[in-house]
């Protein structure tokens, strides 16, 4: 297999017709020429059995965390190379495979010396995060932040923004089996022999505010918190009927009683960090 392909989302607001120009003539420059460009939403995201029919042996994504997962999901069984590329908003995993390196320099190194590596995930159900899981009220703020990318300036200030504050306040709150106090979301994220936990604070108005300074600034790690520790598995626990999932940043839902589980990725990541980087 020596065939490359390349998903891009055109429907992202960060999209630019002549970054993705750039991405391919990098590739042809490091003697890696792209053979197909998947646009989503548009063409279907590749399956396994097409990309060994076609010969693919990398397949880089440059798109954000949710359409990654998407795409990671559809080409699942695929033993080829996956190259993520910082095409989005947080890009949470290409920081986590390349640190802070453009995509360049991403792919100059990955055609020059392919280093690859599995990685830890977080599993709920079928659900696979290669980032993390966000279960809870909170999720809520996932469509503010869908409807600030979209500029929808009127349903995101008399409508979302009202309904994610009242969910985030009153909404039956989640916590984890065998701790103590619950919260509006608990956050799960992959590390190296297990999961970090964490639990999202909305007690007042100012940690919603603060969470929603976080959501729209891109990066919701930065809300109010309180550390849970460490754990392979954490069971759930809400009086709700069904609790709210984010899945690298895409809706689902489970019930109460289901479990996050340190996982192991069903792909090999082409990593351009050192282990010293790491």
């Amino acid at each position: 297999m020596t065939g490359t392909w390349l998903i891009v989302n055109e429907a992202s607001g960060s999209y630019d017709a002549d970054v993705i120009a750039d991405i391919v003539t990098r590739f042809a420059d490091g003697g890696q020429p792209v053979d197909c460009v998947v646009r989503c939403p548009d063409d279907t995201l590749p399956t396994p059995e097409r990309l060994e029919a076609e010969g693919v042996s990398i397949l880089a994504i440059y798109a954000g965390d949710g359409t990654t997962n998407s795409a990671l999901k559809a080409a699942q069984g695929w033993d080829g190379d996956v190259l993520i590329l910082p095409g989005g908003t947080m890009n949470l995993l290409a920081r986590a495979l390349h640190g802070e390196h453009s995509c360049q320099d991403i792919i100059a190194y990955a055609c020059r010396d392919r280093h690859t590596r599995r990685l830890n995930t977080v599993q709920i159900g079928e659900n696979i995060a290669y980032v993390g899981v966000i279960a809870g009220p909170t999720t809520s703020w996932a469509k503010v932040r869908e409807n600030a990318r979209h500029a929808d300036v009127a349903d995101l200030v008399f409508t979302t923004i009202p309904a994610a504050i009242s969910e985030s306040l009153s909404g039956p709150q989640v916590g984890i089996e065998g701790h103590d106090g619950t919260y509006p979301a608990i956050f799960a994220a992959p590390r190296e022999n297990t999961l970090a936990l964490c639990g999202f604070t909305a007690s007042s108005i100012g940690e919603v505010i603060a969470h929603a300074g976080a959501w729209l600034d891109g990066d919701f790690r930065d809300g109010p918190r309180v550390d849970l520790g460490e754990a392979s598995r954490a069971t759930l626990v809400s009086e709700a009927d069904s609790i709210g999932l984010l899945i690298d940043g895409e809706p689902a839902d489970c019930a109460p009683g289901d479990t996050l589980v340190l996982g192991r990725a069903p792909h090999n990541f082409i990593d351009t960090r050192g282990p010293a980087d790491r």
